[in-house]
């Protein structure tokens, strides 16, 4: 038994030593390993049942990475090839954007729009404490996501806690997510021509989106422009980088720096820039990474004026390091995010003392759950609005059918989202002061327009003065 736990002792201690990238010179590690082995093999040689070696070593990486950060994992060959099908798009899902709060559970950031969870009834905030019946204690991230996707068309069943107290059983269908990142274009307030504009997430072509909906409330009359970022969960860096480029024609966007990894920084172009009319961007604790890149460099560059509650605070950014000949990999935090003044604003929840992290709004309007609630239902029950008139809209009088042709299919119950038009002209919270009592009120987003008719009046006012001057 002896010769057999030295044995092994010194292969795993081989492995490990492997699996070491840019070890801390300075430190002797071999103790650590050393324990560990003789932990291994006191497992596999006296536990009460036959031991899988692999299964043990692989829940050793996973625990090992946890311990870092919510976000550094390890993927073994079955992950690694979850995480390839989720990067093509190519999957059955909810359309949810979870993460674990700082006591471990599952929360779902923001439910993506136009998804089944969305139309569902999954709200941001939610606590998942059920899949299936079963709990989610002590659930990873990826095994979480595990359990939530399957084949398109199959249901599944989640138990969530709302922000509001109450507890719900909900059945979603899980569906190809396609999704639109540019919502609600048009006029919240005529009078001023100030449009608003919703971003819901950061994707590959979510620059071209912004600027045909720029361009179209431009040709309208545009004079300032609300953003809003609230639920935004992130996406792309490069998309992020693009859509604030749009705003500023100069200057640092973003930087990431690393103990390890060299510091790079990315930077505006004069060219395409919307430089001509005052911005708004509304943000909450729901706008993570990449939103957050686009807040924090309008913020520091004074472009624009932040509206609502202080952001999530993830500004960390991973690395795919492949393991094994690439079957497996390690998701590993490598560096941060620096917003253009140099601040990191990444919420490290090993941290309970932190005290700063996000970014603060300009204007701050305090909102209660009950108040996110109520957004988050407002814009689910418009866009079913906007679903069942698309698919009851009566044929045109006057249309004769074309002989020999087959009649043309009704559109299905619920269509894809890439092919559903523009919504009402109104956002949630337009200037209407007739409201009926219990209606909803965004009061962020009022705050924002009330923000820029100051910024358009004294603009008007500084142009009368200095036409009189003149004179």
């Amino acid at each position: 038994m002896k010769s057999r736990e030295v044995t092994f002792v010194i292969v795993t201690v081989v492995v490990l030593s492997c699996l070491t990238i840019a070890a801390d010179k300075k430190r002797d590690l071999y103790p650590e390993y050393e324990t560990f082995s003789r932990i291994v093999a006191s497992v596999t040689a006296n536990y009460a049942e036959e031991v899988d070696t692999q299964k043990l070593f692989y829940g050793a990486y996973e625990g090992m990475l946890q311990t870092l950060d919510p976000y550094s994992a390890f993927l073994p060959p079955a992950k690694k090839e979850d995480l390839e099908v989720e990067t093509k798009g190519e999957f059955g899902g909810l359309g949810i954007e979870i993460t674990l709060d700082k006591n471990g559970i599952l929360t779902v950031i923001t439910p993506l729009e136009d998804t089944p969870a969305f139309n569902a009834g999954v709200l941001a905030g939610d606590k998942i404490i059920k899949i299936e019946g079963k709990s989610t204690k002590g659930l990873s991230l990826r095994e979480a996501v595990k359990k939530l996707r399957g084949p398109k068309g199959k249901p599944v069943t989640i138990t969530v806690f709302h922000e509001d107290g109450k507890a719900e059983d909900i059945t979603v269908v899980r569906a190809i997510i396609k999704l639109e990142s540019v919502k609600d274009p048009g006029f919240v307030d005529d009078k001023h021509k100030i449009a608003y504009i919703r971003l819901t997430q950061f994707q590959k072509n979510s620059v071209e989106s912004l600027d045909e909906a720029v361009n179209d409330l431009r040709g309208k009359g545009m004079r300032a422009l609300v953003v809003d970022l609230r639920y935004n969960p992130g996406g792309l860096l490069r998309s992020a980088i693009e859509v604030a480029d749009r705003f500023l024609e100069e200057g640092v966007i973003v930087s990431t720096k690393g103990r390890r990894s060299a510091e790079r920084v990315y930077r505006a172009a004069k060219q395409g820039t919307y430089s001509d009319f005052p911005l708004a961007v509304l943000i909450s604790g729901r706008s993570a990474s990449a939103s957050e890149i686009v807040a924090g460099a309008i913020q520091d560059h004074k472009r624009g004026v932040l509206v609502g509650t202080r952001t999530f605070g993830k500004a960390s950014v991973q690395t795919l390091i492949p393991l094994q000949a690439g079957k497996s990999a390690i998701r590993l935090t490598t560096a941060y995010y620096y917003t253009p003044s140099g601040r990191l604003i990444h919420h490290n929840f090993n941290n309970p003392d932190q005290k700063a992290w996000g970014i603060d709004p300009d204007i701050e309007v305090k909102v209660t759950p009950r108040d996110e609630v109520d957004l988050w239902t407002y814009w689910r029950d418009k866009h079913m609005r906007e679903v069942r008139e698309r698919n009851n809209k009566p044929k045109k009088e006057g249309a004769p059918d074309k002989k020999g042709e087959e009649p043309k299919k009704e559109a299905p119950p619920v269509p894809d989202p890439e092919k559903i038009g523009p919504p009402p002209e109104k956002p949630p919270g337009t200037e209407d002061k007739g409201k009926k009592p219990g209606e909803f009120h965004d009061k962020t987003l009022e705050a924002a327009v009330n923000a820029l008719k100051g910024i358009l009046i004294s603009q008007e006012r500084a142009a009368a003065a200095a036409k009189n001057a003149a004179k």
